[in-house]
């Protein structure tokens, strides 16, 4: 019973770390809509907090069509609306697929100061110059290096990628660092 209740504890500790609170004014919202994205750039000016970083970008998505990263979107997008003191639509589902509408909406509440829950979040990203160019591959898990080649495992169960040692040049190994909005509340 007492080895659970250490565990209980740290990983309490463990979550709470992850965790920063930070006070922000709402800047911008910037609608995106191509083929790849649907939803709002959200930008935040930092006033207190302990990060090394002045802004925080976060994208609120709303669509395509109504999955789940769009009912998180218009979940932001509604916090938002709400810190503001801005009158929200009477059916929410009217923002997806309608970034333009939700950024009309979101530019009202321009100023608003609030109380941001982030959660710090990196990728790996490898890189390699070849004969053909340079080689991007996202979403690293990890970097092998074999005798060889460099085997490069991926995140989400995707297949390995091999690289032969005799056709790179170079290689970089980058980290991309951002901040996560988990939650939002007027200060």
């Amino acid at each position: 019973m007492r080895i659970a209740a250490i565990i209980d504890v740290t990983a309490i500790v463990a979550w709470m770390r992850s965790r920063r609170s930070a006070i922000a004014r709402f800047g911008e919202s910037v609608p995106v809509s191509d083929a790849e994205r649907i939803g709002i750039d959200l930008v935040f000016h930092l006033e207190r907090s302990r990060l090394s970083v002045d802004r925080i970008d976060d994208f609120a998505q709303l669509g395509p069509g109504l999955c789940i990263e769009a009912v998180s979107g218009i979940g932001k997008v509604l916090r938002l609306l709400r810190a503001g003191r801005v009158a929200a639509p009477r059916n929410p589902r009217e923002l997806v697929d309608q970034p333009d509408r939700a950024a009309a909406l979101l530019s009202r509440a321009r100023g608003t100061v609030v109380r941001l829950q982030l959660a710090s979040r990196f990728r790996l990203r490898f890189l390699a110059w070849t004969e053909r160019g340079i080689e991007v591959v996202d979403d690293v898990a990890e970097v092998r290096e074999q005798e060889d080649a460099y085997v490069v495992l991926r995140h989400r169960g995707r297949f390995p990628i091999r690289f032969p040692r005799e056709q790179i040049a170079r290689t970089l190994t980058e980290r991309l660092d951002w901040h996560e909005v988990l939650e939002i509340e007027r200060a």
